[in-house]
């Protein structure tokens, strides 16, 4: 029987009361790369909590893709168990990690679960909305939706879900489901998640991809330490 650190193990019990979770957990994130704790420390304790039977499966957060490496390569160095999903950040509007992180998942077998596909709800409303939800609101601010190439990137999302009788959120999301496993996405009203759901099955045409893709320009990584 393996023995969890004392810390690892006080930490499930506390999640699992507080959120009334099973016995198990399906999938284990980490968030983020940690900087101040050893790789190897890690990796053996996501290792020790599947062989317990605590956890399933494990999945990484945003992070370099030479940190996300090095982890991975610690895992099979040592025979324990490896990631088997990427929860980073995508979108129309940040695709900054598809310089590497995106290219070493799909070459390795690892599924790329992005979070802010809709870039705070930047890409599910025309920009005359932006900033009638907080979650909206909250991304106004952010660089990487109000330069010129974003407001560009939006008004093309608009122009494209006009035309094809669509929202803009299925649209972007189209877009990103062909490129991801499963997009996380959040909501501010139980029709988002309705709409959310009618883009599965909906395609954009190659054309039309390269319309929304071609004004894009590299932006400086965000959210990595």
């Amino acid at each position: 029987m393996v023995q969890l650190p004392v810390r690892v193990a006080k930490s499930l019990e506390e999640t699992k009361v507080e959120y009334k979770l099973l016995d198990y957990i399906d999938v284990f994130w980490i968030h983020r790369f940690d900087p101040y704790t050893p790789i190897e420390e890690t990796m053996q304790a996501l290792d020790d909590l599947i062989r317990c039977g605590k956890i399933r499966y494990i999945g990484a957060s945003s992070m370099w893709t030479y940190q996300f490496a090095m982890m991975q390569f610690c895992a099979e160095r040592n025979g324990w168990t490896k990631f088997i999903a990427m929860q980073n950040h995508y979108s129309l509007l940040y695709r900054e990690e598809e310089r590497e992180m995106n290219k070493f998942c799909n070459a390795t077998g690892v599924a790329i679960v992005p979070w802010g596909p809709l870039a705070q709800g930047q890409l599910a409303r025309p920009l005359k909305a932006r900033g009638t939800t907080a979650r909206s609101a909250g991304g106004a601010g952010d660089p990487s939706t109000t330069r010129p190439e974003a407001v560009e990137i939006i008004n093309r999302v608009e122009e494209l879900a006009k035309q094809k009788g669509w929202t803009m959120s299925q649209v972007a999301l189209a877009w990103t489901m062909k490129r991801v496993a499963s997009p996380i996405i959040g909501f501010s009203s139980v029709e988002r998640i309705d709409e959310a759901l009618s883009a599965l099955g909906k395609e954009l045409t190659v054309a039309e991809e390269k319309y929304l893709e071609e004004v894009y320009t590299p932006l400086e990584v965000e959210g990595h330490f």
